[in-house]
């Protein structure tokens, strides 16, 4: 190890100039990529050292993470902590919430695998709205079945769910899919067993 090098560069890194390592490897008489290492190694040691800057969103994290675990926005996040009195910018709490949501684990989902014509599951999508060109609105639920094995999809718009209506789905599915499942599952988790006549 050379001190003689390492105390040379000292003096540019406490400067905060960066040196000509070539005219440093002449003076010291070494080569210098062996000047640059010292420099690099001492320069990422003292901006380590240094102290952390105080940011505008500290007294706002914990708000932050919670709503983050709620799944709020980032643009909802920030209106929220602007009336609480947060003067920095939404970029800055953009980029915090992205890094939140990275670390944040998400439950597993687990893929059930089942034989050919095993099951299937139902489930609804409860009063999607859509509005047509002249701003007419329209409440309507989607019937959606998916076979167990194959992940094979059918999908329905009806306007109630009412049992009838969830029979003629269901009816619908199974000749679109040309066959009946054995059992079929809700999003729930409950099943029931399909008879066969």
């Amino acid at each position: 190890m050379r001190s003689d090098v390492r105390e040379g560069v000292q003096i540019y890194i406490m400067s905060d100039i960066k040196p000509n390592f070539t005219h440093l490897a002449k003076q010291f008489d070494c080569d210098p990529k062996t000047v640059k290492r010292y420099y690099e190694e001492d320069f990422s040691l003292r901006k380590k050292e240094r102290k952390k800057r105080s940011s505008k969103l500290d007294s706002f994290r914990s708000i932050i993470q919670e709503k983050v675990a709620l799944g709020c926005s980032a643009a909802a996040i920030y209106s929220f902590i602007k009336k609480k009195g947060y003067q920095g910018k939404d970029s800055i709490l953009r980029e915090y919430c992205s890094q939140l949501r990275e670390t944040h684990i998400q439950k597993a989902t687990i893929r059930v695998e089942t034989q050919p014509g095993l099951s299937a599951q139902v489930d609804w999508k409860e009063d999607l709205v859509l509005y047509n060109r002249s701003g007419e609105r329209f409440q309507i639920n989607l019937f959606l079945y998916v076979l167990g094995f194959s992940r094979w999809k059918f999908i329905e718009l009806t306007l109630d769910r009412k049992q009838d209506t969830l029979f003629q789905c269901l009816n619908n599915a199974f000749i679109a899919s040309e066959g009946v499942p054995q059992e079929i599952r809700s999003q729930r988790q409950q099943r029931c067993r399909v008879r066969k006549r």
